[in-house]
């Protein structure tokens, strides 16, 4: 039968108690329990690990290995950076995946699928806590990581076009289906990309040259032009017509003056003499 451990009259539960820290701390408490299942066979349920029985579970692990309990301190300084150094990972969901293999590959560590309640930010983090390499490389390595964020994030504006108010959502569409068409091979299983953020990701993961991308975001644009012109042209039909010389300079000079193509001012005049008929019905 488990041992329930019961909060003292100073309201410190019995992790408090054994480690002597009256303030609680999330990310010590996941890193102490990933390094004692990891370094000191410790056996721990995975479903406790940022649980809420995470810091029972511990403490009863504790209770019976004093001796690891006296050196924990002294891992704690050898295991983590200071939090300020950990500030700019926010757990959104496009920095959770592009950080997450990124910091896979340099610590080498992966971690089991049965840590379902390790998600997100504290994922990431205690990936690096985890991580047994010299603390000052360590603090190093995740700076680097930052500046590579921040590099990459400054990429996002050649993507300012699909972020557009009123169309941005049917450009992001436009581009899946370009995409999807001829870019199929980068990720089969990619799911459609319906807005901005989507769009963000998947070319996140492709990870290509910014002479790459560039061209594929104009073919994307003209696209979406020659979209735009067959819709606006849907219920429109070309006609060749011949004029003479004279005529046609002055369409040219009516086109100017009204600002319009030359198509539009024979559309107009053709309209209104429909409607109106003063011309044709004087002839």
């Amino acid at each position: 039968m488990k041992e329930t451990f019961i909060v003292d009259d100073n309201g410190l539960d019995k992790l408090s108690q054994l480690l002597k820290e009256p303030r609680q701390n999330t990310r010590h408490d996941i890193w102490l329990w990933l390094y004692l299942d990891d370094y000191e066979n410790a056996n721990l349920d995975p479903a406790t690990c940022n649980g809420s029985t995470m810091r029972d579970t511990i403490a009863r692990f504790l209770k019976r290995n004093t001796n690891i309990r006296e050196t924990i301190n002294s891992k704690k300084d050898r295991f983590l950076v200071p939090d300020d150094s950990l500030k700019w990972i926010d757990g959104e969901e496009r920095q959770y995946q592009w950080l997450l293999r990124r910091i896979e590959d340099i610590t080498d560590l992966r971690m089991p699928r049965e840590l379902v309640h390790l998600t997100g930010r504290n994922h990431l983090i205690a990936t690096l806590d985890l991580w047994d390499v010299d603390i000052a490389e360590k603090a190093v390595e995740i700076e680097g990581l930052r500046n590579r964020w921040l590099r990459h994030k400054a990429w996002d504006s050649n993507f300012e076009w699909f972020e557009d108010k009123k169309d941005g959502l049917k450009r992001c569409k436009c581009a899946w289906e370009w995409l999807e068409k001829h870019h199929v091979s980068i990720f089969k299983s990619q799911l459609p990309i319906s807005n901005y953020k989507e769009l963000l990701m998947y070319f996140d993961e492709a990870e290509l040259g910014r002479h790459e991308l560039k061209a594929i975001i104009q073919t994307i644009k003209k696209r979406w032009n020659r979209k735009q012109f067959d819709e606006r042209a849907a219920d429109k039909k070309q006609v060749n017509v011949m004029l003479s010389k004279t005529a046609i300079e002055l369409l040219d000079t009516l086109a100017k003056k009204h600002e319009l193509k030359r198509a539009q001012v024979l559309e107009l005049l053709i309209t209104t003499e429909s409607e109106v008929g003063v011309y044709l019905t004087a002839r």
